[in-house]
């Protein structure tokens, strides 16, 4: 097999001779990309795994929801548990993954276990089965507490506001202490956020949940923290919680819910993931009206998350003196955000290189890239070394990206879609440029189309 070598530095080797820099500029796509873990969810209920298929269909986030009614004292049975096994088996079957639920019922009044240990013990059983499925897992919402596990009448929640905080931050320790470290979890406001981080749990793995997204002041209690009001609450998320999995629904169609606000607010939240079918009244609204020229509900829907593109290339073909290499190309690549959120940072950038369907795979380390969004950009430059034996052979060498958890993976639809006008995209590779082997090794192809003059 032919050996590539890349040289993946900034200060290169002396070159005898540089072509001419070409550059192109790319525009962004106004397409709904297909991405994994982002964007509109379906909540499924963990016995109804069934349902995931059709789910599947829609979007590519469902929340699992692992109701616990009547289990108060004792064990989760075995039965359960595989409940839950299947239901993560059915997830990663279609691609999709999961934001993860546990309540003692999905509704507004119900029977909690005489004692939180029991709780515990619970989390226990349920983090030992996430955990085997924990690159299937979106996020955990800490639940447990109240209606809905949504941390509201509890019979832990009541009594001082000192016995309040030592139960959620129960709660909380216990996952902390029981699920994989790349696990993260949300809770439902920002205050319980910092109140953990005053304690040192789940340090640098805690998001939000809100439920109330755009309906009330303080979105129905959300924000609650004495002396800070809505803009201070949605400051603080802004600058703290980038790097989280955040996300929740919508109760109610008003003015905050107008796409523009949606949109502003959205982006201070670093929004991941949002309810596709509660309320449906707002996401109906959103289809009717448009923002930046564009229908409101693919604009906002397409912003949930990461959303990357390549916005500029300029290459440069290097020719190298020495007997192991003829001939190199010099590649600076401009990435844009213009997501909600950057990059979560399971994802790794791979220089593709290759040609009739081989590809050969080094990572490129870029990490500045999980900390843009909102319109940020990143460059980087990259040298790829061409051995002589391959030089001197005819045909075309085809360079790409490829944004995955490891290079061997092979589905697409585990792998990140550039939102470029006129991309191209086949089996996980963002195709961006396309080299013809000639005796000068010249560049005689961009893959993607330009958009702009040089």
């Amino acid at each position: 097999m032919i050996f590539f070598m890349f040289c993946m530095v900034m200060a290169a080797a002396v070159y005898a001779r540089l072509s001419p820099e070409e550059a192109w500029y790319f525009q962004e796509t106004d397409q709904v990309l297909d991405n994994p873990g982002r964007g509109f969810y379906i909540q499924i209920d963990s016995g109804r795994a069934d349902k995931i298929p059709d789910a599947a269909k829609e979007v590519r986030v469902i929340l699992l929801a692992f109701d616990m009614e009547g289990y108060l004292s004792g064990d989760l049975p075995e039965e359960k548990l595989g409940e839950l096994r299947e239901a993560l088996r059915a997830a990663k079957r279609e691609h999709v993954t999961v934001v993860f639920r546990a309540a003692y019922g999905f509704h507004g009044e119900v029977t909690e276990p005489e004692q939180i240990g029991q709780m515990g013990r619970h989390i226990e059983q349920i983090a030992e089965v996430l955990n085997q499925s924990a690159d299937q897992i979106l996020v955990v919402q800490a639940g447990m507490l109240g209606s809905y596990g949504e941390w509201h009448s509890s019979r832990y929640l009541e009594g001082t506001g000192d016995q309040q905080r030592e139960s959620r931050l129960y709660i909380l320790r216990q996952w902390e202490a029981c699920l994989a470290p790349q696990i993260k979890v949300d809770v439902r406001r920002p205050r319980f956020i910092r109140e953990a981080a005053e304690e040192g749990i789940l340090s640098g793995r805690l998001g939000i949940h809100n439920d109330a997204l755009l309906s009330t002041d303080s979105d129905m209690g959300t924000y609650d923290a004495p002396g800070m009001e809505r803009e201070d609450e949605l400051v603080w998320m802004q600058e703290h919680l980038i790097r989280q999995v955040n996300g929740g629904e919508m109760p109610v169609l008003g003015e905050l819910s107008m796409p523009g606000n949606a949109d502003r607010e959205f982006a201070m939240m670093h929004t991941g993931y949002l309810n596709l079918r509660y309320n449906q009244e707002v996401i109906a609204y959103w289809d009717t009206v448009t923002i930046e020229g564009s229908n409101a509900k693919h604009y906002l829907e397409n912003r949930l998350g990461y959303r990357l593109s390549l916005s500029e290339l300029h290459m440069r073909q290097l020719h190298l003196g020495g007997e192991l290499y003829t001939t190199g190309v010099k590649i600076r690549l401009r990435l844009r955000s213009t997501g909600y959120a950057p990059l979560p940072g399971h994802y790794k950038v791979f220089l593709a290189v290759g040609s009739g369907g081989e590809y050969i795979y080094q990572e490129i380390q870029i990490p500045e890239l999980y900390d843009v969004s909102n319109g940020e950009s990143i460059e980087k430059e990259v040298h790829i070394r061409i051995p002589r034996e391959f030089a001197q052979e005819r045909g075309t060498l085809e360079i790409g990206l490829k944004i995955a958890r490891s290079s061997d993976v092979e589905d697409g639809r585990e792998c990140v879609e550039l939102a470029n006008q006129g991309g191209f995209y086949h089996e996980g590779i963002n195709g961006i440029a396309a080299l013809e082997r000639t005796k000068r090794f010249l560049v005689n192809a961009v893959v993607l189309e330009r958009n702009a003059c040089e």
